[in-house]
């Protein structure tokens, strides 16, 4: 039997949110009894919702109530679902902002639409879970019951990149996707989080650029303005630590723009939880590392001007 913190979900709320459809299609009591069979388990007697409570139990005793989840969360076939989301669209009554200018069907716009309506139906059950301190996570093609106050892992105290609200803001989503399983995600935040701290040195020094999402050109930037720039005066290890910054850097680009622009195709890079929380750390680092360095810089400056006027006479 699996852990009893998946009997949690087997409760009417969550029942209700799965057959009645507001977010997924409506089940009706035979197609509720065709997934049952599915997973090996049946129940025919009482009204719908009693029968998935019934077939919710039988999963539970035979450790299959995360695969059950899976299956219906990704799986399942939501195409009316999601053409009642373009209806509505179409007729200027739509049910995500996010996704209200879809208006006609094609595979990359059913899969946004199918999207929010997962994330949707996920927040929903989370909301009644959350009565209960806990919270429903998609890990590695399954759910998982989680305590709802467990955070992933940032293993750098990253007070200097809190101090700059927006990053902050990322920061923080980036946690919830990677709890959340949202992987993706987690790359795109990671490098807006160290494209954040590139531009705001940037400006803080009044450098000149243009602002059109070329993070290597920020680096290049940023690197000569702090004086990071590697030359035969550096040390070799110094040299070879800042190439790797650097190829770090490249990487989480090249990984998010690879699977921003296959979407869902054979292309993308896939990764496990593993691999997002080493970027997310590997972000975190890097911006750290750079908001430090130009720390030292103008503490550096600051002492030269005092130097020059040690009577304070600035």
């Amino acid at each position: 039997m699996e852990d009893e913190s998946y009997s949690i979900l087997n409760q009417r709320a969550i029942i209700d949110l799965l057959i009645q459809g507001d977010i997924f299609p409506y089940m009706t009591g035979s197609e509720i009894q065709d997934i049952g069979i599915k997973f090996g388990v049946s129940y025919e007697g009482g009204s719908r919702w009693q029968i998935l409570q019934s077939i919710l139990f039988l999963l539970h005793e035979n450790g299959k109530t995360s695969d059950f989840f899976y299956y219906y969360l990704f799986k399942m076939n939501i195409t009316s679902a999601v053409r009642e989301v373009i209806d509505g669209n179409i007729n200027a009554k739509p049910k995500y902002t996010k996704v209200e200018e879809i208006v006609e069907e094609s595979e990359q716009n059913n899969k946004a639409i199918a999207s929010v309506l997962r994330k949707d139906l996920i927040n929903k059950i989370n909301l009644e879970l959350s009565v209960s301190d806990k919270k429903l996570i998609v890990l590695n093609e399954k759910i998982a019951i989680i305590d709802s106050k467990a955070t992933p892992k940032v293993l750098v105290d990253p007070a200097e990149i809190m101090n700059i609200g927006y990053v902050k803001k990322i920061l923080n989503n980036a946690k919830e996707d990677l709890l959340n399983n949202d992987l993706d995600s987690v790359v795109t935040k990671s490098r807006t989080i160290i494209e954040t701290v590139f531009i705001e040195i940037l400006r803080k020094h009044q450098i000149d650029f243009k602002e059109n999402g070329n993070i290597g050109h920020y680096r290049s930037l940023v690197n000569k303005t702090l004086g990071m720039k590697p030359d035969n005066r550096w040390d070799e290890n110094v040299s070879s630590l800042i190439s790797g910054l650097n190829k770090i850097v490249d990487s989480i680009t090249t990984m998010r723009n690879i699977n921003s622009d296959s979407h869902g195709s054979s292309n993308r890079v896939k990764i496990n939880e593993a691999e997002a929380e080493l970027i997310l750390n590997s972000a975190v680092n890097i911006s750290v590392y750079y908001l430090r360095v130009d720390g030292r810089k103008e503490k550096k400056k600051i002492v030269l001007i005092l130097r020059k006027h040690p009577n304070n006479e600035i």
